[in-house]
């Protein structure tokens, strides 16, 4: 393997546990529809999904368009609290590996998120620190696993493809990164991690 330069980690499943369900159940007991009728109305919904992982939406932006999609009157406040009821604990096995990895090459996060989780996370995950760089997909204008995320990712680092070591717990983002060069592994657990970091020397 050639010199890693860059170690980026995706977020969610990898370094902060995360429960899509949750979001459905705050908002029910928001509005007093049943949680699979709340999940089926935003799920149908391609131009709230979609969007929000790729461009920048304010809490009331968010807010007017779950009130539409759910014919609620939900606070922003609500809202918020409850997208960002999906974000549980940080997987404290990656996190602590952080810091260490800093001292033999640079680290950073390449993630789709959104805006409401992106303020929650600078704000109350402390592993967000031993970044870097730090890559959010509506602040890059795209996600993954689309070639222009990881296209503008190389560009901003500038460094080449094989220099950059990608964990991700999706196949098909891990799939396109390889296909422009990087060294993409699959995050399947703390094991694997600390061995595809061992053969990249970086343990």
């Amino acid at each position: 393997m050639s010199k890693i330069e860059w170690v980026l980690f995706d977020l969610g499943g990898v370094l902060v546990e995360v429960e899509q369900p949750r979001i459905f159940s705050a908002l029910s007991q928001g509005t007093g529809l049943a949680a699979a009728e709340v999940e089926a109305r935003l799920k149908a919904a391609i131009h709230l999904w979609n969007p929000f992982i790729e461009r920048e939406f304010t809490p009331r932006e968010l807010a007017q368009l779950v009130n539409g999609l759910l014919s609620a009157n939900l606070t922003e406040q609500q809202v918020v609290e409850a997208f960002n009821a999906e974000l549980g604990a940080t997987i404290q096995p990656t996190a602590e590996l952080l810091p260490g990895l800093r001292h033999k090459t640079q680290v950073g996060c390449l993630s789709n998120t959104n805006s409401i989780h992106w303020d929650r996370l600078l704000s109350a995950y402390d592993f967000m620190g031993h970044f870097d760089r730090r890559f959010a997909s509506q602040i890059l204008g795209c996600a993954k696993p689309k070639s222009i995320v990881y296209e503008k990712v190389e560009k901003l680092l500038g460094v080449p493809p094989r220099s950059i070591l990608f964990f991700d717990d999706r196949q098909d983002n891990v799939d396109a990164a390889a296909r422009l060069g990087w060294h993409a592994r699959l995050y399947t657990g703390h094991e694997r991690l600390l061995a595809d970091l061992t053969s990249a020397s970086l343990l």
